[in-house]
């Protein structure tokens, strides 16, 4: 029976390779439909590559060879499989097909790579508050000149949302979620380790020669425990959403509107990640007004920074589409952020 498999498989690879059309690849298969387990018959959902639009075939009306030429190798060859496997009725085979998973290409290690740089980064430079002074703007003139003060993290902290989006967009949500949760690892083992370096005793010598560098150093790295527990809930759950809304927005749409699926799970993700920051680090702290006048300011800095970023997340996104082949788009998937497989 085994044999009847192999052979199968190796004919319909051969169909592919020496009468393959020049269409070329316009058909991908999404998933196996569980109800072969009860029917014998094994039925698959088909998407139309790069785009949001899925049918259902069964497997003995794709084993024709006006439907292979339209499939890469390797689904032609799980289709080959599966035809085999139900021809043969040893269906339990089905779920032995070694498929390949593309789910981790260079991009995404380099995209995980900046995301992480960037959080950790906006970690270092949330202690700096910077001063911006205005006497114009938009053609209005003031009296006094404009300030306004925000932590220098704000430069920095908008652009994981901006790789957020890319990844989400081309890998989908698994992808996404795995980078999250790399970026928050890595941004608590520095933090934490950098604070634990605080209470090592210091040289008097590196004191002396570095105008109290032992304060100033403490200064940086003793950051209070409450700010690390606001940065930590507010970029779980802001990202998070972003990333779970964009991806299922994609399906929504087709694909299409790319403009209004960033700016909107954007403006959900920044606001909520804006409003658990600064209600959790500064609670008792400052008045209430201040603290929704800090949400307010976050909120408008970080949307628009994804609103001047958008030509270049349209740019680096139809680049990663094109050169890694990968558009991926979230049927299946369960969005459950606290699982770190890349196959549910």
């Amino acid at each position: 029976m085994m044999e009847k498999v192999v052979g199968l498989f190796g004919k319909v690879t051969d169909v592919f390779e020496k009468e393959q059309t020049s269409r070329g690849i316009i058909y991908e298969i999404a998933s196996i439909n569980d109800s072969y387990q009860d029917t014998k018959e094994v039925y698959v959902t088909v998407q139309v590559k790069g785009t949001a639009k899925t049918f259902t075939k069964s497997v003995k009306e794709l084993y024709q060879k006006q439907w292979l030429d339209e499939f890469s190798r390797e689904d032609v060859a799980y289709i080959g499989f599966l035809y085999a496997a139900e021809g043969s009725g040893n269906l339990p085979l089905v779920d032995y097909f070694p498929r390949k998973k593309r789910y981790v290409t260079k991009s995404v290690i380099v995209l995980g790579m900046l995301f992480v740089s960037f959080l950790i980064l906006s970690n270092l430079a949330a202690f700096k508050i910077v001063e911006l002074k205005f006497s114009h703007f938009f053609g209005w003139s003031f009296s006094q000149p404009l300030s306004i003060n925000f932590p220098a993290a704000l430069i920095f902290f908008p652009l994981t949302y901006f790789f957020d989006d890319t990844l989400t967009e081309v890998y989908g949500f698994k992808v996404s979620r795995l980078i999250i949760w790399g970026g928050l690892i890595c941004s608590s083992i520095f933090t934490l380790l950098a604070w634990a370096t605080v209470y090592l005793p210091a040289s008097p010598v590196w004191d002396a020669n570095t105008h109290h560098g032992a304060s100033a150093y403490e200064l940086i790295f003793k950051g209070s425990s409450r700010i690390f527990l606001a940065s930590i809930l507010g970029y779980f759950f802001g990202e998070f959403l972003n990333s779970i809304i964009l991806a299922k927005l994609k399906i929504l749409t087709s694909g299409k509107h790319f403009f209004l699926r960033v700016i909107g799970s954007t403006a959900i993700g920044v606001g909520i990640d804006s409003i658990i920051f600064s209600n959790i680090a500064f609670f008792g702290i400052m008045p209430s007004s201040i603290i929704w006048s800090m949400v307010l300011t976050q909120y408008l800095f970080k949307l628009s920074y994804e609103i001047i970023m958008l030509p270049a997340t349209y740019t680096i996104t139809n680049f990663l589409k094109k050169i890694d082949q990968v558009d991926h788009y979230d049927f299946h998937t369960k969005f459950n952020p606290f699982s770190l497989r890349l196959s549910d």
